[in-house]
């Protein structure tokens, strides 16, 4: 051995496990400190691949005759017996050894020892002698120690890495569902889900199909990742293709080897591609089939659970995504049927739609993220990292909070709601624009139960635009007061609620039509709102009025009627 002593061989494997940022780099220079300590004639270091079951070279110095094969099968050879048992091995004459599996001719004794994380084998680190007799007990121990410390590196390094793959995820997700609730055009929506698969999977190509139930066909409408461009782009029955099985059964497909599939019927992107391995889910929407989402490797490669997780995930959100444009798309042929104030209401409904799907991904999100519980020291980039991730997700989430409120869809189109609660949710959907504004709120509950019958959604836009108005009328700030009471008008009870601003009132021009649409004299505004607002309360029996304005400021007055006996 060489003069080097034990601890300075394992306190320099240990610097380059601190220092290297790649794991193939780690192992190469972990093979040349133990090669100079054992002044070893080869090394050799392989690993498993989870995916085949082999052991693959990662670094081989005068060790194995390379010319012959790159893969080696578990129990083959002595890096084989030795992965398979998970026991050390010493030679000490090879020549007589039965288990001599492509060694170069040089070596005449070796040793090799199992490298071992969470109590599995993961490869086999072999050094080789041109002596005979070279290595005893001692040195397979020593081996072993040094293999033992190896393993530990590359686990620690193995898990950063599947760490930065995470965070890396989470972004790409964010992004997606950043994207889902701005893109109102299915083509590039679609583009963009199969780009952000094909990023967040690490495949070689991605693939987006749509099904046409007219048609009764699959057709292939975005490709990301292909070298090649691909025209026409495929069409093909569900039926006779390997896609059938996923969409019958409305369940994730993993195909190992497609080139041993004799169904399928994308040769041409599969071979020009050297596509091996491949993942399908189906996209649902309310249970039923409108697509499939694919994602190809070039090697054989298995999905992991995380990875299957994702990738359906992925095919849930492009359903949801498909769905509401489709639903959007619709809703702009139908335009001579609907008024402009309907369109915005229905579009808040979607919206709605889409952030209840985000919502439940994103909060499995959280947790997961939250029970990582990781701890990096003060100065490492990874904590900043942390940082950024979670001030993210509270991002999204309360975005998607925001949405839900103010459209959330309901089972009935009617239910009895108390209205000061719904006052009060909507004044904190705009909290934070009231501190950035510097107005104070004061409500006024009275007594009783003013409990009313109608939409939530409905109910809380018409407050939300009245909310907002008397903001817009306080720009350098003040107080908006809410006074809710009950109030008898010909014979029946009504819930009223009168807002009043600090603001400059309204201009004697406007005040009188100012339930108008269109009817607008703030720049930039749509002249809508307060139509809206009309519109909503009178469909539920209720209205509104300007109670007074002047210089000090503003009272609007709406009143619903009141819930009638037990409730």
């Amino acid at each position: 051995m060489a003069s080097d002593s034990l601890i300075h061989v394992l306190y320099r494997i240990r610097v380059i496990g601190h220092e290297a940022d790649d794991p193939g780099q780690a192992i190469a220079e972990i093979a040349d400190v133990a090669q100079r300590y054992f002044v070893a004639n080869g090394i050799a270091v392989t690993l498993i691949n989870p995916d085949t079951r082999q052991l693959e070279i990662e670094v081989n110095r005068g060790f194995l005759d390379w010319g012959k094969e790159v893969f080696l099968p578990l129990g083959r050879g002595v890096m084989g017996w030795v992965a398979l048992h998970a026991k050390p091995m010493a030679v000490h004459e090879v020549e007589k050894a039965p288990r001599r599996y492509h060694l170069a001719p040089a070596i005449k004794s070796l040793m090799a020892c199992p490298l071992r994380a969470n109590d599995q084998v993961i490869g086999v680190i072999s050094v080789g002698s041109g002596e005979k007799a070279a290595f005893n007990e001692e040195s397979v121990a020593t081996l072993q120690l040094l293999a033992d410390e190896t393993s530990q590196i590359l686990g620690q390094m193995w898990l950063i890495g599947k760490l930065r793959t995470n965070s890396e995820q989470l972004e790409a997700l964010l992004s997606m569902g950043q994207d889902f609730v701005s893109k109102l055009d299915l083509d590039d929506l679609l583009q963009t889900i199969t780009r952000e698969a094909h990023k967040i999977m690490r495949c070689r190509l991605a693939m987006m199909l749509i099904l046409d139930k007219d048609r009764n066909t699959l057709k292939v409408h975005t490709l990301c990742g292909a070298r090649k461009t691909y025209r026409p782009l495929p069409e093909i029955s569900p039926k006779d293709s390997s896609f059938g099985a996923a969409i019958q059964l409305k369940r994730q497909l993993e195909v190992f080897d497609i080139r041993k599939s004799e169904d399928e019927h994308f040769w041409n992107i599969v071979r020009g591609e050297n596509l091996v391995s491949m993942v399908c889910s189906p996209i649902l929407w309310e249970n039923e089939v409108v697509g499939v989402l694919a994602a190809y490797s070039d090697k054989p490669h298995r999905a992991s659970n995380q990875e299957k997780r994702i990738f359906d995930m992925l095919a849930g959100f492009s359903g949801v995504a498909i769905q509401n444009l489709r639903l959007y798309a619709l809703m702009l042929a139908n335009e001579e049927q609907l008024k402009n104030n309907e369109k915005l209401i229905t579009l808040g409904l979607i919206a709605a739609e889409i952030a209840h799907e985000i919502r439940n991904p994103l909060t499995v999100i959280k947790l997961l993220f939250g029970s990582l519980d990781l701890q990096f020291p003060t100065g490492d980039e990874r904590r900043r990292d942390l940082s950024v991730i979670d001030e993210k997700i509270q991002q999204l989430e309360e975005i998607v909070e925001r949405v839900l409120n103010i459209g959330k869809p309901t089972e009935v189109l009617y239910s009895h709601w108390n209205l000061p609660e719904l006052l009060e949710d909507s004044l904190r959907l705009v909290r934070p624009k009231l501190n950035q504004h510097k107005i104070i709120t004061h409500m006024n509950a009275g007594r009783g139960s003013l409990v009313i019958q109608g939409n939530r959604g409905h109910i809380e836009q018409v407050l939300l635009n009245l909310i907002l108005n008397a903001i817009q009328a306080m720009e350098k700030g003040g107080t908006i007061t809410f006074d809710c009471y009950e109030e008898e008008k010909d014979r029946t009870n009504y819930a009223c609620i009168e807002i009043t601003d600090s603001g400059t009132g309204i201009d004697d021009e406007w005040k009188h039509r100012i339930f108008d649409s269109f009817l607008t004299g703030r720049p930039g505004g749509t002249g809508l709102g307060l139509s809206i607002v009309k519109r909503i309360l009178n469909s539920h029996l209720g209205d509104i009025e300007v109670k007074n304005t002047g210089p000090d400021g503003t009272t609007m007055k709406l009143w619903l009627p009141l819930v009638q006996g037990p409730y």
